[in-house]
C-alpha cells in the first residue's frame, strides 16, 4: 500500500509529460490543454476568415460576421496521454451544445461551422475531454452576425 501511494505522487517533470511510471500504471489525472485557433481574439472575421484586429474589444473578444463557413471554429487539443485526434471535443454557444468537433488530419485541429442567422454577443464554450475523463474547458465571447440561413 504504501509503494502505490508513492508512485501515485511522482509528478510529472513538466505540464503535458507523463512519467514513465504513470503510464506504465495508467494513471492521468491531467486534464487536456485547448486553444482557440480560430476566431482569433480581437480579429474581424468575414466567414471565419481572419480579416483584421478590431480596435476596441468593447463588444466582444472577437466578431464574427457571415458565420464560420468558410474557415470554421479551429481548436488546437493537447493531452499528457492521449493522442489529440482521441480526445473528445465540444462547441456549445451559451450552454446549447452545438455539437462534436470533429478532427481534421491535415490540420491537426478539431473543427466545427457555426452558421445559420443569429445576431448578438455569444459565450462560446469548448469543452475537451481525454479518455480517462479529465476534462477542461475554455470561453470566448463572440459578436455574431450572421443572415444566411444552415
Amino acid at each position: 500500500m504504501m509503494l502505490s501511494m508513492e508512485i501515485a505522487s511522482i509528478p510529472a517533470t513538466t505540464r503535458n509529460q507523463i512519467t514513465p511510471v504513470e503510464q506504465l500504471l495508467g494513471i492521468d489525472d491531467e486534464p487536456p490543454m485547448i486553444e482557440i485557433v480560430n476566431p482569433t481574439e480581437g480579429y474581424f472575421h468575414f466567414s471565419g476568415i481572419k480579416l483584421f484586429p478590431t480596435i476596441f474589444n468593447i463588444v466582444a473578444d472577437t466578431m464574427g460576421f457571415g458565420g464560420f463557413r468558410v474557415r470554421p471554429v479551429q481548436v488546437s487539443v493537447t493531452d499528457n496521454v492521449d493522442a489529440p485526434e482521441d480526445i473528445l471535443v465540444y462547441m456549445y454557444v451559451y450552454e446549447n451544445e452545438q455539437g462534436n468537433m470533429t478532427w481534421n488530419s491535415d490540420r491537426q485541429l478539431h473543427e466545427r461551422q457555426w452558421i445559420g442567422p443569429d445576431l448578438g454577443v455569444f459565450t462560446m464554450n469548448i469543452s475537451a475531454q481525454d479518455t480517462t475523463g479529465n476534462t477542461a474547458s475554455v470561453e470566448m465571447s463572440v459578436w455574431y452576425y450572421c443572415f444566411i440561413p444552415e
